[in-house]
């Protein structure tokens, strides 16, 4: 209390002096990077005497969040679920925060991503963990005491909105979290964040977590490949954890805040053993991107490869060409969508017209957002990427090439459900015999009801395919083309793993002339390099930063700590 107090008097000395700089916007970097972290091996056990009732307050500043703040994230949270669920039901499972569909193919790879699923029983234990917001340097900035058996995202989103609160509107953060990329869709699509704030978040997955998440999740949230990171990881909590650990025998039986008290003295400290090194943290890692940007220069020396080709600009403009033909083939879908359902309004036979009508606005809706879309993408191109547009719309066999492997990606992405589907029942089966069986029924429904879609697919493909192999014996296609394989009906559902609906022969070529980041090794080992030269640049960027601040820093508190000296001198010898 004695280092408080000290600390409190310098603090009400600097507000008095200190005056912040302005914050630079337009800067292409991010002003400052933290961590989102989550640890279930620090828990406090239930104690059926009530010795919370008898723990004396912790009179101290703590780390820790109020439980307060994080019940009302939590209710705010709630909330909006409840508020929407009437108008998306298809879409929601009883108890979660956030709507299903926005739990993506990462769900299925990170326990973090299921917030039902228990981590720490809240039968025996009353704090279930922790959660941290950490600063770049891995010193603590807030915690979260966790008291369910999952990681909801509410405790995450009170850690955000208090670190706003002390950080000036224009400041930039990048945000490094093991499911960064369903924390932004939830935070986007739900406003669980207001737009000023979500504005000056940068997300992306921490290193040691990205390789587990899908492969377009790690082209967009991997940390390597976001701009604005540097060479920031996320790795150095870990030791922070480590350190923690040692205390969970003793607090586990400990009262509420002792166990806070505890923990908030052992973090203040491993802060203030960080405080007393960042000038060897700043020197180490200084070294550490000088020895990888360098290395990264003489590889890239040796292949002797163009930046604007690593850059991938020609590419770029193929792969938006290809994205506009497969936006007008779902506008047309769409269209169709609409008339048929237009259809059945005028001629009347309809059981429920409420519900018609949501499908109409929902299919209306959806039409909108394509053709806007849809009509941005033009405009961004150029006059030969407009050519380029028209020759391959005129393009047949590109034309029938482009729909199978979007039928066969589809077919896959359906048997892959289905499959989820199946072994969600056979958990449910093992759990219990006699419950949960309307849960049983609808689930077996679900799955039989979306067989023959399938196999409508499947019936699809293989048409796409004989024509293919039509416009190839009639020299319609380039000279290296191969038919790709129809599927076969029978044994489709079992996804085995010598399935013909996991070969892509005859899909996966692009034709003639495959790009050179795919067919040539040394193109792709130079993206690599430059995407690491990129990033050591930012390094650069932002420690040159950090030591300027630093040496502010350390002046300011200097000159706090000699203007509280003359202010407690003047008053002693005034007393005397």
């Amino acid at each position: 209390m004695a280092r408080n107090h000290i600390s409190t008097l310098i603090t009400d000395v600097q507000k008095g002096q200190a005056r912040l700089p302005p914050i630079d916007k337009s800067s292409e970097y991010l002003h400052s990077r933290c961590l989102l972290y989550a640890c279930f091996t620090q828990k406090r056990s239930t104690n059926p005497h009530g010795a919370d009732t008898i723990d004396p307050p912790n009179p101290t500043p703590m780390f820790f969040l109020s439980n307060d703040d994080v019940k009302a994230m939590e209710d705010f949270i709630q909330s909006l679920w409840v508020s929407r669920a009437e108008g998306d039901k298809d879409h929601y499972e009883e108890g979660m925060h956030v709507p299903v569909s926005v739990l993506n193919g990462c769900g299925e790879s990170f326990v973090a991503a299921d917030e039902k699923r228990e981590k720490a029983s809240t039968h025996f234990f009353t704090d279930t963990g922790l959660m941290a917001l950490l600063c770049r340097h891995d010193c603590v900035l807030w915690l979260a005491n966790l008291t369910s058996v999952g990681e909801k995202q509410h405790y995450a989103l009170a850690l955000l909105d208090c670190l706003f609160k002390h950080l000036p509107p224009q400041m930039t953060i990048g945000l490094l979290y093991d499911i960064a990329c369903q924390l932004e869709q939830s935070c986007r699509k739900w406003k669980l964040l207001d737009d000023n704030t979500l504005s000056c978040i940068s997300f992306a997955v921490a290193v040691f977590h990205v390789y587990g998440h899908q492969w377009p999740c790690q082209i967009v949230y991997h940390p390597r490949k976001r701009e604005g990171f540097g060479l920031s990881d996320g790795e150095g909590c870990e030791r922070l954890w480590s350190s923690l650990k040692q205390l969970i025998p003793s607090l586990q039986v400990s009262g509420f805040y002792q166990h806070l008290f505890v923990l908030d003295v052992q973090i203040r400290h491993l802060d203030t053993k960080s405080i007393q090194g960042y000038g060897h943290w700043l020197h180490r890692r200084w070294i550490h991107c000088q020895i990888k940007k360098n290395a990264a220069l003489d590889s890239l020396l040796d292949l002797d490869i163009d930046e604007d080709m690593l850059r991938q600009s020609k590419n770029k403009v193929a792969e938006v060409i290809t994205t506009i033909l497969a936006l007008e083939k779902t506008l047309d879908a769409y269209r169709t969508s609409v008339r048929e359902l237009e259809m059945q309004l005028h001629v009347g036979s309809v059981s429920n017209i409420a519900e018609l009508n949501l499908q109409l606005s929902g299919a209306r809706s959806r039409r909108a957002k394509t053709a806007d879309t849809l009509r941005r993408r033009k405009a961004a191109l150029g006059t030969h990427a407009k050519a380029d547009l028209e020759k391959m719309k005129n393009d047949t066999y590109l034309t029938v090439h482009l729909n199978a492997r979007a039928v066969k990606i589809r077919i896959r992405d359906r048997l892959c459900q289905r499959k989820f589907e199946l072994e969600r029942l056979e958990r449910l089966y093992r759990a219990t015999v006699n419950a949960e069986h309307k849960i049983r029924a609808s689930t077996q429904y679900s799955i039989k009801r979306r067989e023959p879609g399938v196999l409508k697919l499947v019936s699809t493909y293989n048409d796409l395919c004989a024509q293919l192999r039509s416009l190839i014996r009639q020299q319609r296609a380039p000279p290296s083309a191969v038919p790709p394989r129809p599927i076969i009906h029978e044994g489709i559902f079992l996804l085995d793993v010598d399935n013909e609906i996991w070969q892509d022969i005859g899909l996966d070529e692009d034709g003639i002339n495959p790009p050179a980041w795919l067919s040539d090794k040394a193109t792709r080992s130079g993206i690599h390099l430059q995407l690491e030269v990129d990033r050591c640049v930012e390094e650069e960027t932002h420690l040159m930063r950090e030591r300027t601040v630093m040496q502010e820093w350390m002046f300011a508190e200097w000159e706090a700590i000699q203007t509280l000296l003359r202010d407690a001198g003047e008053s002693s010898l005034s007393i005397q």
